[in-house]
């Protein structure tokens, strides 16, 4: 812990994820532990082609470990997309403990993509943004390939969905408790952060 509280960094692949997930972060923080604080550090973005090679994801980790305040663990995350997520997350660990085994990380892969779990708390969503009022999550959102393509879908004539634009907001309202009961890798991300607040 630095002092009484810790300090995250993440590691995020998509410039989405990059202003979204630290947002999401504060928001979950309170949200499974009441009254927990964490200093969430600005993401660092690393495409995932380069986050699966071994020097580096070990420069990236570099930087993020001389931050200060000094983090007390390392949060990456990534998306499956047609990969099983459970081998991925171990191999982006087993990456990582070459070359920084001295430095808490988790690896926490979205199954298919990051914006699953907003379909699986889509309620949440509902009347946002040019959303419909009566939105609901789809059956099984992790198995849908487009999540981006569902939310296009679902949005006003003439508008797509876009990641930089739309992530950041989408992940202060999506349905947190729905997310986490529809779409099991949300639930691992959540069960990833309580553990970071000790």
């Amino acid at each position: 812990m630095n002092g009484s509280y810790p300090v995250i960094a993440p590691i995020v692949e998509g410039h989405g994820e990059e202003r979204a997930l630290q947002g999401l972060l504060h928001r979950l923080v309170p949200y499974l532990r009441e009254g927990a604080y964490a200093d969430v550090q600005q993401p660092y973005r690393l495409p995932r082609d380069r986050m699966l090679k071994p020097a580096t994801l070990a420069q990236a980790l570099t930087v993020v470990a001389a931050r200060r305040p000094q983090p007390t663990a390392v949060l990456v995350l990534l998306d499956s997309d047609d990969d099983c997520a459970v081998e991925l997350a171990a191999r982006v660990r087993d990456l990582a403990r070459q070359s920084h085994s001295h430095i808490p990380l988790t690896a926490v892969v979205a199954v298919r993509e990051f914006e699953a779990w907003f379909l699986a708390g889509a309620a949440g969503l509902a009347g946002h943004m040019g959303l419909p009022h009566d939105l609901v999550a789809p059956p099984d959102p992790e198995g849908i390939r487009g999540a981006k393509e569902w939310l296009s879908d679902r949005m006003p004539p003439g508008v797509t969905y876009r990641p930089p634009a739309h992530q950041p907001s989408f992940a202060q309202h999506f349905d947190l408790a729905a997310a986490r009961a529809g779409a099991p890798s949300f639930d691992k991300l959540c069960r990833e952060v309580a553990g970071l607040l000790g």
